[in-house]
């Protein structure tokens, strides 16, 4: 059986894990950082040095979400050097993988280089060439809408963006369009997760009626399921968000609802949550989080440190 791989993290092969650990010790550069810059720092050496190396068993050892702007900028401007091609940043697995082999390779280089004392500029000025290549690379492309562009754009300039941390597209509300029935709990959840994700990151819009190839489906179906009306389209979304997240979370909600083409489409737009939200489902609860353009739940070990990292000012 293959092991299946999570893209909301980054591994490292476990036979390397005294070593990411050595480097974060009290006698090195990385006393007292996380394991990100360990990590990023091998990633970078093992490049320089064209050491890539595959993973035999891997080992979970950060978050994506723990990645500052810049800092994924450069795990991408290495994809993009490596493949020679910007459509290598459509597939994140891949993206992922090429940064973990490059600090597979780079890890022991790197611990040489700091007991050595020869780590210094050259990895900073590699970084820095870097990211001046992937910028010049993408300057053409389209950007994608921030938070607070997202949630102003109309419905129709909704679907010409691309799924993202801060869009997604959902076909129905309440009618599984696979199975050609209703299925109020099944889609409820798979909605209620996303509201969730994107409250606990930086809000988003969910568009339903619309396809994950951005076809226009309408909610028609859904609409006659619950009584005709869009009044009981948001009535039901709200007992959802009552039921799953919580009655204070649906003042984050709001709807639009426009027909276009003769399809009825519904926005609905999710604002970043001033605390942790947690998902109830089947007596458990759950947390989510946008990880590019899906909601993926974390692991609850790994919660108190996101936590800490997103809501910085709680108690």
């Amino acid at each position: 059986m293959t092991e299946e791989k999570k893209t909301d993290r980054f591994y490292v092969d476990k036979r390397d894990l005294s070593d990411f650990n050595r480097l974060k010790e009290k006698d090195t550069p990385f006393a007292g950082s996380q394991n990100k810059d360990v990590f990023l720092a091998a990633m970078v050496v093992g490049y320089h040095e064209r050491a890539r190396v595959p993973l035999k068993t891997k080992e979970g050892y950060f978050m994506k979400t723990y990645l500052k702007e810049e800092e994924l900028a450069l795990i991408n401007a290495i994809a993009v050097a490596e493949e020679k091609s910007l459509n290598i940043l459509l597939d994140q697995q891949k993206v992922f993988s090429i940064a973990e082999e490059y600090a597979a390779g780079g890890i022991q280089l790197l611990k040489e280089r700091v007991f050595s004392g020869e780590y210094g500029s050259y990895a900073k000025k590699l970084e820095s060439e870097l990211l001046r290549s992937y910028e010049k690379t993408v300057a053409n492309r389209p950007k994608c809408p921030n938070p607070e562009e997202i949630t102003s754009l109309s419905i129709p300039d909704l679907i010409k963006n691309d799924e993202s941390d801060t869009l997604e597209f959902k076909s129905s509300l309440v009618w599984d369009c696979q199975n050609d029935k209703p299925n109020k709990k099944l889609i409820g959840m798979i909605v209620a997760r996303a509201i969730s994700s994107f409250m606990n990151c930086n809000g988003g819009v969910l568009v339903i009626g619309v396809s994950n190839d951005k076809k226009k489906l309408g909610i028609e179906k859904d609409l006659a399921e619950l009584g005709g009306t869009t009044d009981n389209f948001e009535l039901h979304l709200t007992n959802l968000i009552n039921s799953h997240l919580g009655k204070t979370k649906r003042a984050l909600v709001s709807v639009k609802i426009q027909k276009i083409e003769d399809k009825q489409i519904a926005a609905v737009i999710v604002r970043k949550s001033p605390r942790p939200v947690y998902m109830k489902c089947e007596g458990k609860s759950e947390f989510f989080i946008r990880s590019g353009n899906s909601s993926q739940p974390l692991d609850m070990s790994e919660v108190p440190d996101y936590i800490k990292d997103h809501w910085p000012d709680l108690p």
